[in-house]
């Protein structure tokens, strides 16, 4: 059971959660409007979606892993767990600059492109989930996989709230992983139940609200 909390909580890594978040839109049918779909992930050119995909992987996984193993191997962190809540402040910074980068990169360079309003949404939701993780940060630590099951919960309900037509499996599939990773980071005891849900209420409310109201 404690291999399988493991690879759960290497599985869920926040880092990855925004490669699934576009996975599960990008590949399952949905339609905003039947006659015209012009908000709908699954609506894109399959060469679009992979070159999202890949902006995506450089900035929200390699670009932050590698900056995490930095800051481990010059000592600056023991953990790239981020057990310690004091070590904590400069790797979500970290994820504040990549993600607004990321967003800004898609308003400034593909501002004029007839893009769903979601490619735009997800990063500005992850910056702004970051920065609320960092304030709160000063005074008490929260579980970062938490909260990235709350972004994955929160972006995907706001999504299919959003289409006239989607696949109701990809909410439940959500659901079902976000427990799976709460319960694992329990079960590890790497964090209280306080910890976990003030984690995962804050990710999903800042990600649903501004995925959902984002125009």
């Amino acid at each position: 059971m404690r291999l399988v909390a493991h690879i759960t909580s290497w599985l869920f890594m926040p880092l990855f959660i925004p490669i699934y978040c576009l996975i599960l839109t990008f590949f399952t049918i949905s339609f905003e409007d039947f006659v015209i779909n012009q908000n709908s992930l699954w609506s894109l050119p399959n060469p679009m979606k992979w070159a999202v995909l890949n902006l995506y992987v450089i900035f929200t996984v390699i670009a932050p892993g590698v900056s995490i193993l930095i800051l481990r191997n010059r000592k600056m962190i023991s953990s790239i767990e981020l057990t310690d809540r004091t070590q904590r402040f400069f790797p979500i910074l970290l994820m504040v600059f990549y993600t607004a980068a990321l967003y800004l990169l898609f308003v400034l360079k593909a501002g004029d492109a007839l893009i769903p309003t979601f490619i735009y949404s997800l990063p500005l939701s992850g910056a702004l989930v970051s920065m609320t993780l960092f304030l709160v940060n000063f005074n008490f630590k929260v579980s970062l996989h938490a909260a990235g099951g709350g972004i994955l919960f929160g972006y995907i309900l706001a999504y299919c709230m959003k289409q006239q037509y989607f696949e109701f499996w990809i909410i439940l599939l959500a659901a079902i992983s976000t427990g799976l990773t709460i319960s694992a980071r329990l079960y590890l005891k790497k964090h209280t139940m306080e910890e976990v849900v003030h984690g995962w209420l804050i990710a999903f409310l800042i990600t649903f609200s501004v995925n959902y109201l984002y125009q």
